[in-house]
């Protein structure tokens, strides 16, 4: 489960969740680039002001973990609510598991490496419960996952996956690293939608007629958005597919169903009857916006916690600069767009040299005249280096915010993954929350596990 261990109904946890959030909107219902122009600063009590200005780095480590000394009452009161609001999920990973190495993995990261490896072994006590002999990999990329199962725990494996040249590519690398595996191990490209329920059974049948449909389990490393949605609609569509193991993420990239300026509806955001009913109640769509999904897939607290005093000078100076930036450029009424193109700052504290971003930030970011109003580019400069003058001793008030972010942060995502616990045993299912990675290498740590009673 992902209640924390003071609740014993869902309900009740939605209520005081959604009351929590909508109170403490002021730290996290924004995009962060619009800190300086909503004066987010200003929502600090003055005993907050003076507690964090000098606050040394060591206490500021401890503020998602709500342990530094005599922090101020109300700001005590605050994490205190947090504590209770956040979910007990831990996990267990072995070091042997970690040294696990493939065959073939040039193309791999240590942190999809590392999910891969302790994502499977999950899979495999669902298949075991269900006594499935056949995993459908929905996303499955180049394969890696779905040879992974099928090599250490000899399951028959379907790889279904949206990019053709994906698909070309596992096809290759089966052929020259498994080649054994070919009658096993099947690749097939189709975008997944809620009506491809007909059509996988249709692919199953063909590709592993000898299993016929029995019991399968649906399995995703990386679920995105609303794709994660739809799998677990797909899972109550097929009666043969009897466990279900994915790994949600992008919460973010939610599609939305309608907006209003201060409101946004998303087609996939609450999605149980539970929640569904106290998010109206607490007019929710007001506070619960794209800037809380994206808080709700950002790193975790963990992160945080191991910043040195130097890393968190460069993140604050950095994101001072970047709220610099859009507030002069919509003061003279330019949007603000980041372009693809990289950085070129060094690494180091000279990236946190206002200089720098000034010289630099043209290479990263566009700005768009909305009028025709036209500001030359050494005034537009010269602003941002007056309200540089302005905020900059108040760097340290950024740490601050970004901390009791990365407080929040738990809270955000188990909303989300409570949310859809709730819609599959609405629908009559066995489901439940277990942290599977480490989220210093892979924040988005989290499986949905669901089986049929």
């Amino acid at each position: 489960m992902s209640l924390p261990p003071t609740y014993t109904l869902s309900t009740d946890y939605f209520k005081d969740a959604l009351d929590f959030l909508k109170n403490h909107q002021w730290v996290y219902n924004y995009p962060n680039t619009r800190i300086l122009i909503q004066d987010i600063f200003a929502h600090m009590p003055p005993d907050w002001l003076r507690y964090f200005q000098d606050l040394p780095n060591s206490e500021l480590n401890k503020l998602p973990l709500n342990r530094m000394k005599s922090p101020p009452s109300s700001l005590k009161e605050l994490l205190d609510k947090i504590d209770r609001l956040k979910p007990d999920l831990e996990n267990e990973i072995t070091p042997e598991v970690n040294k696990f190495q493939f065959l073939h993995n040039s193309c791999l990261s240590d942190k999809k490496r590392h999910e891969i490896v302790v994502l499977a072994p999950v899979i495999n006590n669902i298949c075991k419960d269900i006594r499935a002999q056949l995993v459908v990999d929905i996303g499955s990329g180049l394969g890696y996952l779905s040879h992974h199962l099928h090599s250490t725990f000899k399951y028959k494996v379907l790889g279904i996956e949206s990019s053709k040249e994906y698909v070309e590519i596992s096809l290759k690398n089966q052929s020259k690293f498994h080649p054994d595996s070919k009658d096993e191990v099947k690749f097939i490209d189709h975008f997944i939608t809620t009506e491809s329920n007909e059509t996988l059974r249709s692919i199953i049948e063909s590709n592993f007629d000898s299993l016929g449909l029995q019991s399968t389990c649906l399995a995703g490393l990386h679920a995105c958005a609303d794709l994660s949605v739809t799998v677990l609609d797909l899972f109550t569509k097929l009666d043969f597919v009897k466990g279900l193991v994915i790994m949600p993420c992008c919460y973010h990239r939610l599609k939305l169903k309608s907006e209003e300026p201060t409101e946004e509806y998303f087609h996939n955001f609450p999605i149980s009857d539970a929640l569904k009913d106290i998010y109206k109640q607490f007019t929710a769509a007001t506070f619960l916006r794209r800037p809380f999904l994206r808080l709700a897939c950002q790193n975790t607290s963990g992160n945080f916690v191991g910043m040195s005093q130097e890393e968190h000078e460069i993140h604050a100076r950095n994101l001072m600069f970047r709220c610099i930036l859009q507030l002069v450029a919509e003061t003279e009424n330019y949007s603000v767009k980041r372009t693809k193109r990289k950085s070129n700052r060094s690494a180091g504290a000279s990236n946190a040299n206002f200089e720098n971003y000034l010289t630099n930030f043209e290479n990263t970011h566009e700005l768009k005249e909305n009028s025709d109003h036209q500001v030359a580019d050494d005034k537009f400069k010269e602003k941002m280096r007056r309200i540089w003058k302005q905020y900059e001793g108040k760097c340290h008030l950024m740490n601050a915010l970004i901390g009791l972010q990365a407080s929040l942060q738990k809270i955000c995502e188990n909303l989300i993954l409570l949310d859809r616990v709730e819609y599959l045993k609405e629908k009559g299912f066995n489901a439940r929350v277990q942290k599977v990675t480490n989220d210093l290498l892979s924040p988005r740590c989290y499986a949905l596990i669901c089986t049929r009673r």
